[in-house]
C-alpha cells in the first residue's frame, strides 16, 4: 500500500472580474512547496465525462464544469451521514493529476460542503485503501486540494457531509489540474473502499446507466392473486414488523430489502419522482399502510384466519397509544413524518395528509382509541393559518400548537385536496361526537375555496394567488365532500357538501380529457371555460412527486359515479379503461411503481362491479399477472419494477388490497370488498 501525503487545502478567492480561480502558493507537507500555478487546468467539459450518483432535476453535474460560478450542481436531500454522494470524473485518456479545486457555496448561511474524500482509479477498481485526499471540517467555500501526483483514468469525489442539514451538497465549480509533462505520477493500486456498501455500489451503477437484474417470479394461475397477497401478508407478519431499536413493535417496516427481509441502514436511491424527505427510511408510516391493513382485515374474512385481523389490531393499538404527539395530538404519518424504529420517536416535525382515508379505516381506529382519533381531528386546526377565512397550509407543526390569535403574517399552500382530507376527518368526528365545532370547521373550509373559485372555469385556484386551477386536486376535494356527506344527517349542511361537490365535478367532467391517449387534463388556466381549456395532461403509466398519473383520476371518477350516478363520470372512466385494455405498462427495465399496477387493477375491478362485464375482470387479471411477475419475489413485493426493495410509500399496500379485491370478484366471495379510492 502506498503512503499518501496529507492533502493540502489551499484557500482561494473567486476573481470578481474574470470568474476564474486564483490559487496561492502554500506548503503541502514538511519541507515541500507546491507551485499552485504549475501544470494545466484540464478542460473537463471536453476532456472528461462527469457522473453524479445523486442530482436534483434542474441542477446537473455539468453545471459545475461550465466555468460559470453562477450555475451549480446540487445533490439530493438524502442523509449524507448514512451514505455518501459520489462524483466520478472519467478522463478521455489517463492523466497525471495533482490538484482538485471544489467551489461550494452557502445556503441559509450554512456551508454546503464539510467532509469529502478523493480517490483515484487503479487498473480495475478504485484505490480504496489509499485516498489521494481526505478533508474534514472544511470551513471554506473554495478549496484547492493538492496531493502527490497520481496517474489515473478517473477520479472519485466522495462527499461525506455538509453543514446544510447533512444533505444537499452544492458545487459551483470543479477544476482538476494535471502535472507538468516531465512529472511521473504514481500509479494507484486496486484496493476496496472499506465502508462502501452494496447500495452505494448499486447507486453508482445506476448513475452510469447499468440496469440491475433482480430475481422475478413466474405467475402461477393455479394459485391465483390471493396466494401472492396472502404470502406477502404472511411475510410482513413474520419478518416485516419493527425488530429494531430498544422497543420492538407490531408496526410494519416501510422499507425492506428483498433478499434479507430486513430494513437496510443504507439508503436505496430515489426512484424517479421520489424525494428522500418523503420516504420513511428507518421506520414505519401508518399512512402508507392504510390499505394494507384493510386488506389484511379482508384476508381474515376470506380465509377464516384471525391472525391477519389481530396483526392489524396490534399495529393500530401500538400506534394510537405511543405515537401521537402530546402537545398537538397529531399523528406522525403522511408525506413526511413517520415513526423511527431505531430512535423510538417521530421523524420530521411536519404533519401532512397523503391520501383519502376511507371512513371504514377511521372506524377501525375509532374502535381502538376514540380519544386519539379526536386528538388528531382537533390537531388539524394547526394547519389553519387564518381562523377567519380558514386559509391553511398543507404542512403543520406536529409538536407545537399554533398560537391564538394567529400571527399577522403567514404563508402556506392551501391545496384543495388537503381541504377535502380535513373535511373528511372532521365530518367523521362530528358523526361520532355530535360536537358542532367539527361541522363549523368543515363549512369554513368549504367556504374558503368556494369564495375563490373562478366564474369562468367554476374551479378554485390551485393555491392562493395562482392563475391556474388544478382539476385533479379539486376532483379529490369533491369526492371527499361526497363521502363525508354520507356521514351527515339530511339537512342544509349535507346539501351544501353535495352541491359544492357537484358544481366542481360539472366543470371537471366538461374538460377536454384525452381518454383514448390515456391522458387526463390535470391543470388548466383558472379563467378558462372548461370546454376550451388547455393545459397539462397526466401520463398513463407514470407517477411522480405531486401526482400526474391518469389512472388515479379515472378511478376517482368511479368513486364519484358510485355516489352521484352521473353517467358522464362513468363514460370517462370507461374511456380510460379502454386505453389500458389496449396497451401495456413499460418493461421491467423502466421504473413502474406498484401504485401504477394497483390503480389500474382497481379501475378494472370497480368497473366490473358496476357493469359485470367479463372483459373488465379479464383485464384486471391481466394486469395482476403483469404486476406479480414484475414485483413479487420471496414473499414480498418490490416497490417498483426496477428496485430491489419493498417500499410502502410506493403504495404496495394498494396493490395487495386490490389483489384481494380481485380474488373476491373472481371467486364470487360473499365478502363485500369496499372500492379503493385512497390514491388521490
Amino acid at each position: 500500500m502506498r503512503t499518501v501525503s496529507p492533502a493540502l487545502i489551499i484557500l482561494t478567492l473567486l476573481s470578481p472580474w474574470a470568474g476564474t480561480i486564483q490559487a496561492q502558493d502554500k506548503p503541502s507537507g514538511p519541507d515541500k512547496k507546491v507551485n499552485a500555478q504549475a501544470g494545466r487546468k484540464i478542460d473537463l467539459s471536453v476532456e472528461a465525462k462527469l457522473t453524479a450518483s445523486h442530482t436534483t432535476t434542474e441542477w446537473k453535474i455539468q453545471n459545475a464544469i461550465d466555468g460559470d460560478p453562477k450555475t451549480q450542481w446540487v445533490g439530493e436531500g438524502h442523509p449524507l451521514t448514512w451514505q455518501p454522494t459520489n462524483i466520478i470524473i472519467e478522463f478521455d485518456e489517463p492523466k497525471t493529476v495533482e490538484r482538485v479545486v471544489l467551489v461550494s457555496t452557502r445556503q441559509r448561511d450554512m456551508l454546503a460542503i464539510k467532509d469529502f474524500e478523493i480517490y483515484a482509479w487503479g487498473k480495475k477498481s478504485w484505490a480504496g485503501e489509499a485516498p489521494v485526499a481526505v478533508v474534514k471540517d472544511t470551513r471554506e467555500e473554495i478549496n484547492t486540494v493538492a496531493f502527490e501526483p497520481v496517474k489515473t483514468k478517473a477520479l472519485r469525489i466522495r462527499i461525506r457531509d455538509t453543514y446544510y442539514y447533512h444533505s444537499f451538497p452544492r458545487l459551483l465549480e470543479i477544476e482538476v489540474y494535471e502535472s507538468l509533462p516531465e512529472v511521473k505520477g504514481e500509479k494507484p493500486e486496486d484496493s476496496p473502499l472499506g465502508d462502501e456498501n452494496k447500495t452505494e455500489r448499486l447507486i453508482l451503477d445506476l448513475a452510469f446507466g447499468k440496469v440491475p437484474a433482480f430475481p422475478r417470479t413466474k405467475f402461477q394461475s393455479s394459485k391465483g392473486s390471493l396466494y401472492y397477497a396472502k404470502s406477502f401478508a404472511d411475510t410482513m407478519i413474520a419478518s416485516g414488523t419493527d425488530r429494531y431499536g430498544k422497543v420492538n413493535s407490531p408496526m410494519f417496516t416501510s422499507l425492506i430489502d428483498m433478499e434479507t427481509h430486513r430494513n437496510p441502514i443504507e439508503t436505496p436511491q430515489n426512484s424517479p419522482g421520489q424525494r428522500y424527505g418523503d420516504r420513511s427510511i428507518h421506520g414505519g408510516n401508518l399512512f402508507h399502510d392504510v390499505m394494507l391493513l384493510l386488506a389484511m382485515d379482508n384476508l381474515s374474512k376470506i380465509t377464516g384466519s384471525v391472525k391477519y385481523e389481530k396483526a392489524v389490531t396490534d399495529y393500530l393499538t401500538f400506534f394510537l397509544k405511543n405515537c401521537p404527539q402530546s402537545n398537538t395530538g397529531l399523528f406522525p404519518w403522511g408525506e413526511h413524518a413517520y415513526w423511527n424504529f431505531y430512535e423510538e420517536k417521530a421523524v420530521y416535525d411536519i404533519h401532512e395528509f397523503l391520501g383519502g382515508i376511507p371512513n371504514s379505516f377511521w372506524e377501525r381506529m375509532w374502535r381502538i382509541s376514540p380519544a386519539a382519533m379526536e386528538a388528531e381531528a382537533d390537531g388539524l386546526i394547526n394547519h389553519i393559518k387564518n381562523l377567519d377565512d380558514f386559509f391553511f397550509d398543507r404542512h403543520a407543526d406536529i409538536n407545537t400548537p399554533m398560537p391564538v390569535p394567529r400571527p399577522e403574517k403567514y404563508g402556506g399552500l392551501n391545496f384543495a385536496r388537503h381541504a377535502g382530507f380535513y373535511i373528511g376527518l372532521w365530518s367523521f368526528a362530528y358523526a361520532k361526537t355530535k360536537d358542532e365545532k367539527y361541522l363549523d370547521w368543515s363549512q369554513k373550509m368549504i367556504d374558503h375555496h368556494w369564495t375563490l373559485r373562478s366564474p369562468e372555469s367554476g374551479l378554485p385556484p390551485d393555491r392562493k394567488g395562482a392563475r391556474n386551477a388544478s382539476a385533479v386536486s379539486t376532483l379529490s376535494l369533491a369526492l371527499n365532500l361526497l363521502e363525508a356527506a354520507e356521514l351527515l344527517p339530511e339537512g342544509i349542511v349535507r346539501k351544501k357538501y353535495e352541491e359544492v361537490a357537484k358544481t366542481y365535478l360539472d366543470a371537471i367532467l366538461r374538460l377536454p380529457h384525452k381518454a383514448a391517449e390515456g391522458k387526463f387534463l390535470i391543470d388548466l388556466p383558472l379563467d378558462a371555460a372548461p370546454e376550451k381549456a388547455t393545459g397539462t395532461y397526466g401520463e398513463p403509466y407514470t407517477y411522480g412527486y405531486g401526482g400526474g398519473f391518469s389512472a388515479d383520476y379515472a378511478g376517482l371518477l368511479l368513486g364519484v359515479y358510485q355516489i352521484t350516478k352521473d353517467a358522464r363520470a362513468l363514460k370517462l372512466a370507461e374511456g380510460f379503461a379502454d386505453y389500458y385494455s389496449k396497451n401495456n405498462p413499460p418493461p421491467i427495465t423502466e421504473p413502474v411503481y406498484a401504485r401504477v399496477y394497483a390503480t389500474i387493477i382497481g379501475l378494472f375491478n370497480d368497473l366490473y362491479e358496476v357493469s359485470r362485464k367479463p372483459e373488465y375482470l379479464e383485464q384486471s387479471k391481466r394486469y395482476a399477472t403483469i404486476a406479480i411477475e414484475a414485483l413479487y419475489h420471496d414473499g414480498l413485493f418490490r416497490g417498483a419494477s426496477n428496485v430491489g426493495h419493498y417500499e410502502a410509500s410506493m403504495m404496495v399496500g394498494n396493490l395487495v388490497y386490490n389483489l384481494v379485491w380481485l380474488h373476491a370478484l373472481e371467486k364470487q366471495e360473499a365478502i363485500k370488498i369496499e372500492p379503493n379510492y385512497f390514491a388521490r
